[in-house]
């Protein structure tokens, strides 16, 4: 979610997390953790409970945007604020920031998924394959307060 990401752009340079996915929630999850449940289930498959091929990463707690930018002002003292825009602004910008057509829209639909409540979930498979608790998003928000900071202008 930070550099070089559209939404992390966004924050550092305008203080503004801007998305069609309204006022749902989802599992905001640390990409360390998602790498440390890959290497789980690649170097050790004997030792992974469950069926390989059916885990949903999450991280320990759903949040909306507008939660989200709320942990992000406490933890860098920094306003962001939520910007509501519609799946088709939300894939213009998208587009405008560099990212593919095809793949603005698959990130549109993604808002849009997530507005609907369809990813309003959380599993304990970062703990069941790692055998450590995900990250919070606070823990990820204080970890890397010093790259939220506004460029210099």
């Amino acid at each position: 979610m930070l550099s070089p990401h559209p939404l992390g752009e966004r924050i550092r340079r305008d203080g503004e997390i801007r998305t069609a996915a309204g006022d749902g929630r989802l599992g905001w999850i640390d990409v360390r953790d998602i790498a440390a449940a890959a290497a789980a289930l690649l170097t050790d498959l004997d030792a992974v409970p469950g069926d390989q091929h059916d885990y949903l990463l999450t991280g320990p707690q759903a949040l909306s945007h507008k939660e989200a930018a709320a942990i992000i002002t406490v933890g860098t003292g920094r306003p962001v604020r939520v910007v509501h825009a519609s799946a088709d602004q939300q894939a213009a910008d998208r587009r405008a920031a560099g990212i593919p057509a095809g793949f603005a829209a698959i990130l549109a639909d993604a808002d849009a998924s997530v507005r609907a409540g369809r990813e309003d979930e959380l599993s304990t498979a970062v703990l069941d394959l790692t055998g450590h608790p995900p990250r919070t998003f606070t823990q990820f928000v204080q970890e890397h307060e010093a790259r939220w900071a506004a460029p210099a202008t």
